[in-house]
């Protein structure tokens, strides 16, 4: 009797086990082409009702609902490979000199920059940031080796960080949306839904793009996803709205 209790035992955990590590597979509704040059990450603002993208070449872009460029500001000498928004500001992170740029979102003008010191090599440094509204604290990511998600505060004061490199090989987007923090991990190409104060991972889904490096939801809750060598943007059913 207690044998067939410990079998069955085992079978449940290794089924919960099983069930826990099953990625469903996102297939893309359609894909856009966009006339801007490595598009490494990409927000939509419903303030705005505009995306916000930032380039590799050191542009931040808005962009109207159909990519078409609204207006842009150019920041000589910086890699962005994140962008937020919330509606007043944008905010552009470039990776090589660990700086984050906030700008006033109708004029672009350049309101302050802030230096968040990182070691490392200049390709492996800040790749993903966004604000946490369930903490009230910004999220700030490096890349990988290691995937560190840095906490911040309205001054962009590090009050926290945690490690993440054993959810993914990288993290190259960071989006909270409806409630939790979404995860973009391009070497793994799979979106990941993440627990917004333990960070534990809840969902993970792949996405059979090339590239994937940026993440935004649109207006409709759409996942859309800006893939850096590709130039293009593809839109995905979000599995989360039924």
């Amino acid at each position: 009797m207690i044998f067939k209790i410990y079998i069955c035992i085992g079978i449940t955990i290794f089924t919960l086990s099983v069930n826990a590590q099953k990625v469903d597979k996102l297939k893309p509704i359609k894909s856009v082409s966009v006339k801007i040059p490595e598009p490494s990450d990409i927000c939509y603002d419903s303030k705005t009702d505009t995306f916000f993208i930032v380039s590799d070449t050191g542009v931040l872009y808005e962009t109207d609902k159909d990519f078409n460029v609204l207006k842009k500001q150019v920041q000589k000498g910086t890699d962005f490979e994140a962008v937020a928004s919330d509606g007043s500001f944008v905010y552009a992170v470039d990776e090589s000199n660990r700086t984050i740029y906030k700008y006033d979102s109708k004029t672009f003008k350049l309101i302050k920059s802030t230096v968040i010191p990182y070691d490392g090599a200049r390709n492996k440094g800040y790749e993903s940031f966004d604000f946490n509204k369930t903490t009230n604290k910004f999220a700030l990511l490096t890349e990988s080796n290691p995937v560190l998600l840095f906490e911040l505060d309205t001054e962009f004061k590090i009050t926290n960080q945690t490690d993440l490199s054993s959810m993914a090989s990288d993290i190259s987007s960071a989006r909270f949306y409806d409630g939790f923090l979404w995860l973009l991990s391009d070497e793994d190409m799979m979106l990941l839904k993440v627990n917004p104060q333990t960070y534990d991972v809840i969902k993970k889904w792949s996405l059979p793009v090339i590239n994937p490096e940026g993440l935004a939801f649109d207006k409709e809750g759409n996942i859309v996803i800006s893939c850096d060598d590709m130039q293009r943007v593809y839109y995905f059913n979000n599995p989360e709205k039924k």
